[in-house]
């Protein structure tokens, strides 16, 4: 029998040989069940969980499923719930040489910088283009600190992170640099917006709430919109000049969507945060009971609850059946279950859940 040990609920529930047990089905497999769950009672919790979700859901006994196309399955599924990032497999011989490679950029860099002085971080190049003189907070403790801006906006600082802006707002742009993680919730003047310059990545509002991340040293930076509506462009250049159109190539955010940029890289990656939020919080949307319910109804609560956009061949798919009860779970957990249920799958792409399938 296999080892299970390393299961986590998705697992159980891809698994044909657990279906069988789960089902009363009695196999050879069944018995190898009870004799595992015996041999190991700390994965008893974790296994009741799977059957529980299991009988809350009536799936379609499908086509034996090798192990190949589960861990394939369960390989998408955990890319899926990563922020959205280039994956590719590499031979072995091709990961060493490119270590090599790594280390020796690394060694002609350090002694690049050793002899040319150690180059500005992206804040630091910012914050020196300003025109104004500007007030700085730092977050040197272990935990979040909150800041209100002139505006009375708000700002919560993560550890090591520090933020710079003008003490009084008097720009027609509200402006703000950001070095690390914070939450910002920012309060309304359509007369008035509300620009936040992270690295490469410049953020522009007219009020909502959002995450910023920008990673010092300025390789990285993301934007994840809580609340209302951002857009997102990437600067051009080591100032707050941005090129004339750049704006106008912004991508928009709505809640439940986030935006990656790597430094060097023209693109932003548009994706879904990795735990979506509900945006309507109430009892009857939180606890998702289907009974006999359309794919086309519970797709659409679905994208009511979170915001997010789920598009599936209305044509095939709108009428498939649905029974099940999910409380409390992510929405990716769930969608992962309906996918099964119907015979599909899912992946995200620009902020979008894509569903393929036949159909029913």
């Amino acid at each position: 029998m296999k080892n299970y040990n390393h299961y986590e609920i998705e697992d159980f529930l891809a698994d044909e040989s657990f279906a069988d047990w789960i089902r009363g089905v009695d196999n050879e497999s069944s018995e190898q069940w009870e004799e595992w769950l015996r041999q190991n009672p700390f994965k008893q919790e974790l296994v009741h969980e799977a059957r529980l979700l299991f009988q809350s859901i009536q799936i379609k006994p499908g086509k034996q499923i090798k192990d190949h196309e589960v861990e394939d399955l369960i390989f998408d599924m955990q890319q899926r719930m990563q922020p959205p990032r280039s994956v590719r497999r590499w031979p072995l011989y091709r990961i060493a040489a490119g270590i090599f490679l790594l280390m020796g950029v690394g060694v002609v860099a350090g002694v690049y910088l050793k002899k040319n002085g150690t180059r500005k971080s992206a804040y630091q190049q910012l914050i020196s283009c300003s025109e104004k003189p500007l007030t700085e907070r730092k977050n040197a403790t272990d935990g979040s600190i909150f800041i209100r801006l002139p505006d009375h906006s708000s700002v919560v600082l993560k550890p090591g992170a520090k933020i710079s802006f003008d003490p009084r707002f008097a720009a027609q742009k509200r402006v703000v640099y950001l070095e690390g993680e914070a939450f910002f919730e920012v309060t309304k003047n359509p007369d008035r917006p509300f620009y936040v310059y992270a690295n490469d990545l410049v953020t522009k509002v007219l009020g909502t709430s959002f995450v910023v991340n920008a990673q010092p040293g300025g390789e990285k930076a993301s934007v994840a919109v809580m609340t209302g509506k951002v857009s997102v462009f990437s600067r051009n250049g080591p100032d707050t000049r941005e090129t004339k159109n750049a704006e106008q190539l912004a991508v928009v955010l709505t809640p439940n969507q986030q935006v990656e940029h790597r430094q060097g890289d023209s693109r932003l990656l548009k994706g879904i945060v990795t735990k979506p939020r509900l945006i309507q919080k109430n009892a009857q949307v939180a606890t998702f009971d289907f009974s006999e319910a359309s794919l086309m109804e519970v797709f659409m609560k679905l994208e009511k609850a979170y915001g997010v956009r789920i598009i599936y061949d209305e044509e095939t798919m709108a009428r498939c059946p649905l029974t099940a009860s999910f409380s409390n779970r992510p929405l990716f957990e769930m969608l992962t279950i309906i996918c099964k249920a119907v015979e599909a799958r899912y992946e995200v792409l620009d902020g979008q859940i894509i569903v393929y399938g036949r159909g029913c």
